[in-house]
């Protein structure tokens, strides 16, 4: 029994552990189908797709999926409601096409479905758009006049935008949706239009529409009121005249003696008692009898400027980096009917020297008799023919101060005053030339001289005021004559821009030669002739009149900006000597000069110079023609070193250029020119 017992029991604990086995292998099985089915994930969609898109900057979308089951993917994608259909490439990349949709808002849509069914959505809005442009800006002078009826207004007003060329401006009286009236504007944006003759009161409209890509308006609004005219006198030198009235009703009363009384008094400038309000002279003109004599030696030491006797000012050369702290010097010898002058040619006023950088102290003599004698060959008040001509270039007078005074031509044979006032443009690749403040620059070795003008010797800014603030304005004033600012080498003074008339008036002097038919002054003095009677001066651009140092007259020259008509005023300064010139000097003949022709017929590019005339400009004259002078050998120079020594300058004169106008300097092109010529009424 016991064997059988223990039988039954280890056949039981066997069936047990069978059916123990089998549920184990069944439960693993039905939890492996369970994991197997959970780890299939829905599709994963992703993108970046901007916000904002400039039109034409982007063609295409990419959109990138990832499923574990790429191939069995159904993809729905609209865009803007439209159906899309596109397969994602080898990567799982969607490419979505925008190129040829337009400019604004637009909507994309994807649903992306896997093999069990399992869903994944993408909805992105993004916008298409022009660049950005400023929008229409329109501004009137004013939206509301008041006016007379019958009279007439303007409207004054500015068009701004970017791109003036796509404006559209237009007015209308009535309905302000129809802008059938153009309205023409300037290359500025500048309009100016108005009614006539307005008898009601009116409204106008008007309409600016502009866009590169995208058109915006802008709109102004103007009312006319209009009140009825005042009666009354409107002459305002009339007895009843009338502030209010806008409308003269002929009803003006005038005085039986309108002429005023005469106001008696000393009209004479130059004397202790000159009364500016006088009209009449009564005689009663009183002179300081200790004034020196003209021609004394104490006259010479008042009209002369920086010599020993007086406190030279230290001035600053603007081109330059640093403060120069330049004097002007001069000293003078009376002797045996003429004075001598020997002066370091530096002026007394702060200047620039421009491309010809730096001007340096000079040692100069210049000899001129006291009592200038008229050139018996020469009428200038005819023409110049029989006179001594001033030399082309190089010293033709010399300053109060004894700064050396050029004529108008530079080095490459143009007027440099007229190419200063803009009047022409020197062609590519001509050496440059740059006058500065008053005129006159640096050339060859340092020599600081001017072409015109020359007045700011005697002008004085206000405090806080440099060089920059002079202008021409300052010394044409008609209240005063204007003072000696040199002396020509016949010994004849030339004044500023003032002078007296035959009544004693003062008016500006004016020169007589105009540009020929066609002519700029580019070709120097050869594009000037002379009209006899067109301006105050004669061929020579003097005068016979009184001065207040001759006031029993006498011949003199004077400065010139402009010509009888308005022109430009060469010479300038002189154009030929009156006087007869000391023993010894040649100015103007420069067919007897062997050493002439620098910069033409010799010099650097040229040929070798003639002998005895070294390797620059003959006496002191400046061609203009550059900062470094190469002195020619005895022999013809070797052309390779010619070669090798220009390709040196250009570099020391590129590093000097940029070390002389660096930021602590004014650049050139920046500089205020308040001298340049605007005619003065007299």
């Amino acid at each position: 029994m016991r064997d059988s017992k223990d039988e039954n029991d280890g056949a039981a604990r066997s069936l047990f552990l069978a059916a123990l086995m089998i549920g184990s292998v069944m439960v693993g099985g039905l939890f492996y189908d369970f994991e197997s089915e959970g780890i299939n994930l829905a599709p994963i969609i992703e993108s970046e797709i901007p916000n904002d898109i400039l039109v034409g900057s982007l063609d295409t979308l990419e959109i990138s999926l990832d499923d574990e089951d790429m191939s069995s993917l159904n993809i729905e994608m609209t865009l803007n409601g439209d159906s899309v259909n596109v397969q994602p490439n080898a990567t799982g990349v969607l490419i979505v096409d925008i190129s040829q949709i337009g400019v604004g808002n637009h909507a994309l849509k994807i649903i992306v479905t896997d093999s069990l069914g399992q869903e994944s959505r993408l909805s992105s809005s993004f916008n298409i758009h022009y660049p950005y442009e400023d929008p229409t800006v329109m501004i009137v002078d004013n939206n509301e006049i008041v006016l007379v009826r019958g009279d007439s207004a303007t409207i004054n007003g500015t068009l701004i935008h970017p791109d003036l060329g796509t404006c559209d401006l237009g007015w209308s009286d009535s309905d302000v949706n129809e802008f059938s009236l153009n309205l023409p504007f300037s290359d500025q944006g500048d309009f100016s239009w108005g009614p006539s003759e307005i008898e009601s009161n009116m409204t106008i409209s008007i309409l600016a529409t502009c866009g590169t890509w995208e058109d915006s308006s802008d709109l102004e609004v103007v009312y006319f009121n209009v009140t009825e005219p005042v009666e009354g006198c409107t002459d305002s030198e009339a007895n009843n005249y009338n502030v209010n009235a806008t409308k003269d009703d002929g009803s003006c009363e005038y005085d039986e003696n309108p002429e005023p009384e005469p106001i008696t008094g000393c009209t004479n400038e130059s004397a202790n008692n000159y009364d500016e309000t006088a009209t009449e002279d009564d005689g009663s003109c009183e002179y300081d009898t200790n004034s020196p004599e003209t021609g004394s030696l104490a006259w010479w030491s008042e009209t002369l400027i920086c010599d020993e006797d007086q406190i030279a000012p230290s001035v600053d050369d603007y081109t330059t980096d640093e403060a120069d702290n330049h004097e002007c010097h001069l000293s003078f010898v009376i002797d045996d009917g003429n004075i001598t002058i020997s002066t370091n040619g530096l002026p007394n006023h702060d200047f620039e020297s421009t491309l010809g950088c730096c001007a340096s102290a000079q040692s100069d003599t210049y000899t001129i008799p006291l009592t200038p004698v008229d050139d018996s060959d020469c009428n200038p008040s005819v023409s110049s023919d029989g006179c001594v001509m001033a030399p082309i270039r190089g010293t033709i007078a010399f300053a109060v101060t004894g700064v050396a005074i050029y004529g108008p031509e530079d080095g490459p044979g143009g007027d440099a005053v007229a190419l200063e006032e803009g009047a022409y443009e020197q062609e590519e690749g001509e050496q440059q030339v740059d006058l500065g403040v008053c005129h006159g620059h640096s050339g060859p070795g340092g020599v600081y001289h001017y072409h015109a003008d020359a007045n700011c010797i005697h002008w004085h800014g206000e405090e806080g005021e440099t060089m920059y603030d002079y202008n021409l304005d300052s010394q044409r004033t008609l209240s005063t004559h204007s003072r000696i600012v040199g002396f020509a080498l016949d010994g004849y003074s030339i004044y500023g821009y003032t002078g007296w008339n035959d009544e004693g008036e003062v008016v500006e002097m004016t020169s007589s030669y105009q540009l020929k038919d066609g002519a700029d002054g580019s070709g120097g003095i050869n594009d000037y002739e002379y009209i006899q009677g067109l301006g105050t001066l004669d061929a020579c651009n003097g005068i016979f009149s009184e001065t207040p140092d001759w006031p029993e007259g006498i011949y003199h020259y004077h400065t010139t900006m402009f010509n009888g008509d308005g022109g430009i005023g060469f010479p300038y300064f002189i154009n030929c000597y009156a006087g007869e010139l000391p023993s010894g000097d040649d100015s103007g003949d420069d067919d007897e000069d062997p050493c002439a022709g620098h910069g033409e017929t010799w010099g650097p590019g040229i040929g070798p110079p003639p002998d005895g005339c070294g390797g620059g400009p003959p006496g002191g004259q400046s061609s203009e023609a550059g900062l470094i002078a190469i002195p020619w050998s005895s022999n013809p120079p070797n052309i390779g070193l010619i070669i090798i020594s220009v390709l040196m300058m250009a570099v020391i004169y590129r590093y000097s250029r940029e070390s002389a106008f660096g930021s602590s300097a004014l650049n050139q092109a920046d500089k205020v020119r308040e001298y340049h010529l605007t005619p003065k009424l007299a």
